[in-house]
């Protein structure tokens, strides 16, 4: 493969020249030394060592990239929040940021937990709490 730019997604063929990358696996290039390797990170962001160039091929876009060339940028931005795909789990600092713009948010779940679809939703996510055993006595 020829050099690349940074942010390039390659995909690794090679396990030659002592490398700590997997065969196979998708990553992007962060750091260009220009001797002929190059330093690249996986989807979690770990940087591995130094990789030649010729122990890997162009990935083209990702799934991601592809689907959102064709996606409004409203719906862009919104999808941007989540990490990952699989999951679809915001982004901790998604959440601190939208929880400081609802000062009101308890007031507005306990109000939900009062109509019939939230009620059904508490009783199905409620905590089932052991009663206290009745003495033999009636007491």
């Amino acid at each position: 493969m020829n050099p690349a730019p940074v942010g390039t997604r390659i995909r690794v063929v090679s396990g030659q020249s002592n490398h700590n990358y997997n065969v196979g696996q998708i990553y992007r290039i962060v750091h260009d030394d220009h001797d002929g390797t190059f330093k690249a990170a996986d989807a979690s962001g770990r940087v591995g060592n130094w990789l030649r160039w010729e122990n890997c091929e162009p990935a083209g876009p990702s799934t991601w990239e592809r689907i959102a060339a064709d996606l409004p940028d409203e719906l862009q931005a919104f999808l941007s929040c989540f990490d990952g795909i699989g999951d679809i789990e915001f982004e901790e600092r998604v959440v601190d940021a939208v929880l400081e713009d609802l000062p009101d948010l308890h007031e507005r779940l306990v109000d939900f937990a009062r109509t019939s679809v939230g009620k059904a939703i508490v009783a199905a996510n409620a905590p089932t709490l052991a009663k206290p055993a009745r003495s033999a006595r009636g007491g």
